[in-house]
């Protein structure tokens, strides 16, 4: 991974564009309409994964579930203005016997026989009523659902680009444990160099054994490093394809491949922040639940109010007796009957008072968590802008300290070969290379993905208006 020469300062555009380019493929990426197979090829790139967790992250496809609930409710709040209507049809039949009954003095007396009767009905009706006010609810609920529903898609939005953020962090460290894991091999290859010159001066009686010794334990050293390298570099991948929305299995013998492109310079952050305010989903969710907490506050407020129906209803009945057919669908009796109500509750335990109170203070809630998140995001996007600042100032000393080590080893390599510098001397040039590249490849990935997290902030996401 190479950087471009120079440090040049991003304008305020230059600095959103690269900050969205370290997301290509991600965050302005919409989510795929089918889900893709949970298998993935054994190469995979920064763009293919993200796309296969916006498919496939179950964070994703809860949070999309309680997006459709919110629209549901909103469906429910259109529906309280029309008016609800039934139909009922009964057929029914009833026997009875007496022995008994009381007399003209209130006394029992028995029957000298049992009597019986039996009787049938049919009743169909067809009944509808209309709320004409319902204390005014049904308007603010109105408002409710809808800034529920904004909030919903917003939340839904704002999960996605955690879902990007997640999986491209998962992204740059597994590649920066594959790189390392590289750098280890390059490293063996290092000391196998070393331990073969040690080995060709030994034969010749031009250094001690100690020497030859000292490189070969290094050499182990060396592959030891390396399966611990490599079960990093697994555990790394793994981690990757669960953040994917994948079974672990599915990182097992994955190989990333990344570009070589790195953005240069620093941002603008005080048009950062400003960017970040006016964009971010989490922001929008969170004004949209505070304007859902003012329409409930009117609904409990509403409380105060009258209510007035209108009922109407239409109905067919039928006696008949138990000789006729039980099954009868056409009674010949009709009537109608129309029906205004108004109510209004007077007291009720002060159970509107609590339910003020409770909408009252959700608002308030609601408020306050919006500004805490308006702070968090001005503290975070100032931070990450620090980070770039600082890590690319250390990026540009840490190529030279590179560069140097690696010139001065092949120069301690070949003096050691001529045997005119001793084996500590060659060992603490080769130690020197080893920090600087390990610091070097330490120092890019915290890089980028510092630019990633700030990009989260100032991009966008699918969805948004």
């Amino acid at each position: 991974m190479r950087r471009g020469a120079g440090g040049r300062r991003l304008g305020s555009r230059e600095a959103v564009t690269l900050a969205a380019l370290l997301v290509a493929g991600g965050l302005a990426a919409p989510a795929p309409s089918v889900a893709q197979r949970s298998t993935i090829p054994d190469t995979i790139d920064i763009t293919r994964a993200i796309r296969v967790a916006l498919s496939e992250s179950p964070v994703l496809r809860i949070s999309r579930t309680e997006a459709d609930r919110a629209g549901a409710d909103r469906l429910a709040a259109w529906g309280a203005f029309l008016p609800t209507a039934g139909v009922s049809a009964d057929l029914g039949r009833s026997s009875f016997s007496r022995t008994t009954f009381v007399g003209e003095e209130g006394l029992s007396e028995t029957l000298p026989a049992v009597l019986t009767s039996s009787s049938q009905n049919a009743v169909q009706s067809l009944g509808m009523r209309w709320i004409v006010l319902d204390r005014g609810r049904r308007f603010s609920e109105i408002s409710r659902s809808a800034a529920s529903l904004r909030a919903a898609q917003r939340r839904y939005d704002d999960r996605q680009r955690e879902v990007v953020l997640t999986v491209r962090r998962d992204f740059l460290e597994a590649l920066r444990r594959q790189e390392l894991l590289e750098l280890t091999r390059t490293q063996i290859a290092d000391r196998e160099l070393e331990l073969e010159i040690a080995s060709r001066r030994y034969e010749i009686a031009a250094v001690e054994r100690t020497d030859l010794l000292a490189a070969e334990g290094n050499l182990l050293n060396a592959r030891i490093a390396l399966a611990a390298e490599e079960n990093q570099l697994r555990a790394g991948l793994r981690q990757l394809v669960v953040s994917m929305g994948l079974p672990p299995d599915a990182g097992d013998g994955l190989v990333l491949t990344g570009d070589d492109g790195m953005p240069e310079g620093v941002p603008d952050i005080d048009f950062l922040v400003q960017t970040a305010v006016t964009s971010d989903p989490e922001l929008a969710a969170l004004d949209a639940e505070r304007s859902a907490a003012a329409a409930s506050l009117w609904t409990a407020r509403t409380r105060y109010l009258p209510q007035v129906s209108v009922d109407l209803g239409w109905n067919r009945l039928e006696n008949f007796g138990p000789e006729d057919s039980f099954w009868q669908f056409n009674p010949g009796d009709t009537s109608h009957g129309f029906r205004i109500t108004a109510s209004w509750s007077l007291f009720d335990g002060f159970q509107r008072e609590r339910e003020n109170a409770l909408a009252s203070a959700t608002r308030r809630q609601a408020e306050e968590d919006l500004r805490r998140r308006r702070l968090e995001i001005e503290r975070d996007v100032r931070r990450y802008g620090d980070d770039i600042t600082r890590l690319d100032q250390t990026l540009n000393l840490l190529e030279r300290v590179y560069a140097i080590s690696r010139e001065r080893l092949e120069m301690q390599q070949e003096r050691y070969r001529l045997g005119t510098v001793s084996f500590t001397e060659l060992q603490q040039a080769i130690d020197a290379v080893q920090r600087a590249e390990t610091d070097l490849i330490q120092q890019q990935y915290d890089y980028l993905i510092a630019w990633s997290s700030l990009a989260e902030y100032i991009e966008a996401g699918p969805g948004s208006p």
